[in-house]
């Protein structure tokens, strides 16, 4: 069977040997709010699950990955364009959050993430979804929402409030505008700090540790151990609700 090679204008996807290797460079703007992008990285990822020569899935974010850049355009892109199309806008961005969340929910493969530059808070809460989190010392988290007149991430409030309660997670939100890997270690939200030169062993290393699982093992884990899919989908629908009552609240 003919091995995994996909190349894209905003990330790659290589076997190998027995796992995946999918690599975000750039782009993830566009991953989410462009049908086209998202239905790639989403053929992708079903490609993935249907060969059998893979046994899991480790998504990393190499260092083209801009993320603070391009999740501070994306807000202010929301600000300028007219109402209409902020909820269409809107409204991609939930679905392709939503389907991804539900796919990582029952994917049958392990997935383990490699988290390296800069990482805004959607990004982060998709990989709190993931199985086990590795990240380099060159990472820098940030959540600016509130700073410029948005409520917090909503898949990641959702995350923060599951994982360290909600007084812990409220200081994190509102006092927190960044955050260091040492931080999240700390909180246990991720769970290993490397050199960006060995992210992506590590990942690889970490995820041969649960290819073992039978998968069908694996999905009932997750149904355990991950918070319920209808909470976070709703938290998610309540959250956007809140982020375009801001938006029409900061038009003029």
């Amino acid at each position: 069977m003919t091995a995994v090679n996909v190349e894209h204008e905003y990330f790659t996807c290589q076997q190998v040997e027995d796992l995946a290797l999918l690599k975000i460079n750039k782009g993830a703007k566009k991953l989410l709010t462009s049908v086209d992008s998202k239905e790639t990285i989403m053929s992708v990822l079903g490609t993935i699950k249907d060969t059998k020569t893979i046994k899991g899935v480790a998504v990393i974010y190499s260092d083209k990955y801009t993320g603070h850049n391009e999740y501070r355009q994306l807000l202010s892109d929301i600000l300028e364009i007219e109402t209409t199309s902020t909820q269409r806008n809107v409204n991609l961005y939930r679905n392709a959050i939503i389907q991804f969340l539900k796919t990582i929910h029952s994917y049958p493969l392990p997935i383990v993430s490699g988290m390296n530059g800069e990482i805004g808070p959607d990004t982060l809460g998709l990989n709190l979804a993931f199985d086990l989190r590795i990240v380099s010392n060159n990472t820098v988290f940030f959540s600016h929402n509130l700073d410029l007149g948005f409520p917090p991430s909503s898949i990641l409030s959702f995350y923060l409030v599951q994982s360290l309660g909600s007084p812990l997670a409220t200081e994190l939100m509102l006092t927190k505008n960044e955050l260091k890997p040492e931080e999240l270690l700390e909180l246990r939200l991720i769970n290993k700090i490397v050199s960006t030169e060995d992210l992506e062993s590590t990942c690889l290393h970490k995820l041969r540790r649960l290819v073992r699982i039978p998968k069908h093992a694996l999905v009932e884990a997750r149904s355990m151990l991950q918070p319920n899919i209808d909470e976070v989908l709703k938290h998610i629908d309540s959250g956007l609700k809140s982020s375009l009552r801001s938006i029409y609240k900061m038009k003029p």
